[in-house]
């Protein structure tokens, strides 16, 4: 054969095993993005204190989609609230944790955020 041929072939051959390579590290790096990502949301999730019951119903509520998380950041302080996905509950006289609103899943002040948040879907 050819000797342009049989290095073209050669340099092909080189290229494919590099891009398995790189898509093996590329893998592991988003085994490992999910596994910091997990962990954060844990985080988040346990500085909110709930007890347990109160816990699985906000749980239950993010995964049905009648609990909306949000990021409250001022402009003046990015950098303190970047990695600050969920704000810690209100506290109140009962026990300690804010109160499921009328039924919604949602806490007290969160509805009209939902009701916001529907209508920019809906425009």
């Amino acid at each position: 054969m050819n000797r342009k041929l049989h290095r073209v072939l050669d340099e092909i051959q080189k290229t494919e095993e590099k891009i398995a390579v790189w898509q093996e590290h590329l893998g592991e790096l988003n085994v490992q993005k999910e596994m910091l990502e997990d962990a954060e949301i844990i985080k988040s999730i346990r500085s909110m204190r709930l007890g347990s019951r109160e816990l699985l119903e906000v749980l239950e509520g993010v995964q049905a989609g009648t609990i909306l998380l949000s990021n409250h950041e001022t402009e003046e302080e990015p950098e303190q609230n970047e990695s600050r996905e969920f704000m810690e509950p209100e506290h109140t006289e009962n026990d300690g944790t804010a109160e499921l609103a009328a039924g919604n899943g949602m806490p007290q002040g969160m509805e009209s955020e939902r009701e916001d948040l529907e209508n920019e879907r809906e425009n």
